[in-house]
């Protein structure tokens, strides 16, 4: 009778641990994590007179969509990659809208006459927070510059409507004489191949007009591989300047 006893005893111990075992797997629940999409980016105020700018560094979801919006954080690492102080920068939010697997990080970054001649940065990583952990560790850490220098971006939709090679000189020409600081896929949707080809005329009409004008030293490429040699614009009014 006593060894049943013991059996039974021993058995209403083993479902006991058993159960609590997996009530705690049950309520245990991770967070999502959240990475970086890029590496990079490098801001420039060439065109931006206000002293100031929201950059938006994009952010994806490794996990599940939810109902309501969430929130992560990042740490500005004590490093060589941040150079900018306190004052230069400040970091406003991170967040994931509801429904949506891509968030932004926004940080506000200001302007100052030591710009014009150096760069500054900040160098950050993904920390955990209440709605997510950070993703994998290569992807977990993001470097923004920026600078009152110009920066050339990426040439290729410039060269299908302004000039066919990238420069200092011609990118500062496209600012002059359309406003325009960036030109990506996107932009180029935005505006279609007519509003594209508008922007190309002005930006030709700029570069025809400023060399009539200044016959002496008309616009030239300043570095790039056709450093030296005279900017050609693809389109331009050509009643006006043939």
């Amino acid at each position: 009778m006593k060894t049943n006893n013991i059996i039974v005893y021993l058995l209403c111990c083993l479902l006991w641990f058993s159960s609590c075992h997996k009530d705690e797997l049950t309520s245990f629940k991770s967070n999502d994590a959240i990475n970086f999409t890029s590496e990079n980016f490098t801001y420039s105020f060439l065109g931006n007179n206000t002293g100031e700018y929201i950059q938006e560094i994009p952010v994806r979801v490794i996990g599940n969509a939810k109902d309501y919006d969430r929130y992560f954080q990042i740490e500005v690492l004590n490093d060589s990659l941040t150079t900018a102080s306190n004052n230069q920068y400040d970091v406003l939010e991170g967040i994931v809208k509801a429904g949506e697997f891509k968030g932004k990080l926004y940080v506000k970054i200001f302007n100052s006459d030591e710009l014009n001649e150096e760069s500054v940065g900040i160098h950050m990583k993904i920390s955990n927070s209440d709605d997510f952990t950070k993703g994998n560790i290569e992807s977990s850490y993001f470097n923004l510059v920026w600078t009152n220098k110009v920066v050339v971006p990426n040439w290729r939709y410039y060269s299908f409507f302004f000039t066919r090679v990238a420069s200092t000189s011609a990118y500062r020409a496209v600012v002059a004489s359309t406003g325009l600081t960036t030109f990506t896929l996107q932009d180029y949707r935005a505006l279609g191949p007519t509003g594209a080809q508008a922007l190309g005329t002005q930006f030709g009409d700029y570069v025809k007009q400023w060399n009539l004008d200044n016959p002496d030293n008309p616009l030239r490429h300043d570095d790039g591989t056709q450093a030296g040699e005279l900017i050609e614009p693809l389109y331009y009014t050509k009643s006006l300047f043939d």
